[in-house]
């Protein structure tokens, strides 16, 4: 549950104690994992999404642009780059001087930024490079460490290398259906606890 009075000290504090807050909400709260309050925090102030469950590099606004969801139960590797734009290949230069209004010409941002939406049970590995191609990555993907990757995840595929391949799926069309239909990442932390069991005899059929 989100704790409004925390919420509304983080915005009001200076930069520092700012930090000592995000901490202390953090372990309050259950860590990465689990913290309402964080969540909406970086929701609000640089529009990055992240799931219940969900811990890692997610919660690195170095590496994780405005506009990036992930969904529940991810595990994302501390060190990922995710870009959602690149330098135009269409103008006479690449300089940010036609894109970028910090450079001076430009009185607004010139680039499209895609959204990129990361689905439930997705496993990251370090290093891993996302570009602004991507805008969907599905549940239960797997990208492996160091990838560089240049179009869309299907869901319960396992990808690797640079670019990017495809090197295997998690499971049958059929055990993935029975995986969907349970939507085992709806649940909290205690009722996920009290079903795996039932989960596991429900996606082996």
């Amino acid at each position: 549950m989100l704790n409004r009075f925390l919420y509304r000290l983080y915005f009001l504090a200076p930069k520092k104690i700012g930090n000592a807050i995000l901490k202390y909400i953090t372990k309050k709260e259950g860590g990465q994992m689990y913290s309402h309050t964080l969540r909406a925090i970086y929701n609000q102030l640089w529009e990055i999404k992240i799931g219940y469950g969900s811990y890692g590099g997610c919660f690195s606004v170095k590496n994780i642009p405005p506009g990036v969801t992930f969904g529940n139960y991810c595990s994302i590797a501390p060190e990922i780059r995710i870009f959602r734009a690149n330098h135009p290949k269409d103008s006479f230069t690449s300089h940010p001087l036609l894109y970028n209004p910090s450079a001076g010409y430009v009185n607004s941002d010139q680039l499209i930024r895609p959204k990129l939406n990361v689905g439930h049970d997705v496993w990251i590995g370090e290093w891993a490079i996302i570009l602004p191609r991507v805008k969907q990555i599905g549940n239960g993907a797997m990208i492996g460490a160091g990838a560089v990757v240049t179009k869309d995840v299907p869901p319960y595929t396992i990808v690797a290398g640079n670019p990017a391949k495809v090197i295997g799926k998690r499971f049958n069309d059929e055990t993935i259906a029975r995986l969907e239909a349970t939507r085992w990442w709806d649940m909290d932390k205690k009722t996920l606890m009290e079903n795996i069991s039932k989960i596991e005899r429900q996606i082996n059929g």
